[in-house]
């Protein structure tokens, strides 16, 4: 027999970046009680779009966790679950997780503010390299880490592609589970790859992924330098629908770069789904990370760099809202900062299109957070 528990469960999210985590852990019924990130201008677009959270700007590994608790208003004992995707850049194996060993740097960070604040669950969130980084050896201290703090955890993370949760966009991305209450089990699946997965059909709960002409085609109707702050085109698909719900016809951050007639001339020389090694000789430059997006599938990982990609009906690259749709962003979500950067300013701040292109997708952290709410919930009776 079991029954529910009345109490939202809270989280706190650490590296939050811009919010995408967030939003989809309070779109799955959590209270978000506090976010931390270094970024000033992630977390100017974090207040504004989450204004009822409390953000802390700070570096984890430079302060101690009592003090980002104090400036975070929080009580450790009230918080449930943490969340968060710390870059595992100078991670070491050597030796203990030692919070204080630089080399070690923000992922035991991470795991020693789970120490103390002693959570039901973690959900920490990283790039699938991670799991073959020294033939394995980071993914085993990261596991044996938990574990020592008294977690269940899986010895094998999973590993979730967001096109399976909803969003229009291949993204694989690992998923560490960790529980007091037993072994956390990620979401189902709520699509399925209609080209290799034939016997989903109509027996199936799950959609079809979605395509990239399905989560953009009401936006694509602006042009190179152009810039838009009302639609100009009805929603053509449910998608469209649900991300342009709340935005009373606004669709931010909707403008597009003005490229030069060589740009343009370059950019139509490639097909969908056509690479930057597809180019013609006299195209050819030294950036290959190119590709142009295949309407009638799935985004590629949305990055930070906006020039790794090409419209799929325009010679341009996308807006930082065409990104973001792709990231399952809702359309109200306004990113604040400076578009893009480059150089060296790139080090001292986050633009719009890497915050969008750091984020956990809002549309995957929803299916996360509510398996981890469907199991933390149902308290069994005995």
């Amino acid at each position: 027999m079991s029954r529910r528990m009345a109490k939202s469960l809270t989280c706190i999210d650490l590296f939050s970046g811009a919010g995408g985590f967030s939003l989809g852990f309070r779109q799955a019924g959590f209270e978000i009680a506090a976010a931390i990130d270094r970024s000033e201008a992630a977390l100017e677009t974090y207040s504004h779009n989450l204004d009822d959270v409390i953000t802390v700007r700070a570096d984890i590994k430079d302060e101690s966790p009592e003090k980002l608790f104090e400036r975070a208003a929080i009580t450790p004992g009230d918080i449930d679950v943490v969340i968060g995707g710390p870059p595992c850049k100078g991670f070491s194996v050597a030796g203990k997780m030692d919070p204080s060993n630089p080399k070690n740097s923000l992922v035991a960070n991470y795991i020693n503010i789970v120490s103390k604040i002693d959570p039901k669950a973690v959900v920490m969130e990283n790039v699938t390299g991670i799991l073959s980084m020294r033939d394995g050896e980071y993914r085993d201290r990261i596991v044996a880490a938990f574990r020592q703090e008294g977690y269940d955890i899986s010895t094998e993370p999973a590993i979730l592609n967001a096109a399976d949760y909803g969003v229009p966009q291949q993204r694989k991305r690992v998923f560490f589970l960790a529980s007091r209450e037993g072994k956390l089990k990620p979401p189902k699946p709520t699509h399925y790859n209609p080209a290799s997965d034939h016997d989903q059909g109509s027996e199936s709960t799950a959609d079809p992924w979605i395509s990239t002409k399905d989560a953009i085609g009401d936006l694509s109707f602006l042009r190179y330098g152009e810039k838009a702050t009302e639609y100009q085109q009805p929603s053509h698909t449910e998608y469209q629908g649900i991300m342009r719900k709340n935005a009373r016809d606004r669709p931010f951050n909707h403008k597009a770069t003005d490229h030069t007639d060589r740009v343009r001339e370059r950019f139509e020389q490639l097909a969908a789904g056509d690479t930057g090694e597809d180019l013609p000789p006299k195209y050819q430059t030294k950036k290959h990370s190119l590709q142009r997006w295949h309407p009638d599938k799935p985004a590629p990982t949305v990055t930070t760099l906006p020039d790794d990609f090409i419209h799929y009906q325009r010679p341009r690259i996308p807006t930082v809202r065409e990104l973001a749709r792709l990231q399952s962003f809702p359309d109200w979500f306004k990113f604040k900062g400076p578009r893009t950067t480059g150089g060296k300013r790139r080090k001292n701040t986050v633009p719009q299109y890497s915050q969008v292109g750091n984020a956990v997708p809002p549309r995957l952290a929803k299916q996360v957070g509510k398996a981890v709410i469907n199991q933390l919930q149902t308290v069994t009776v005995a």
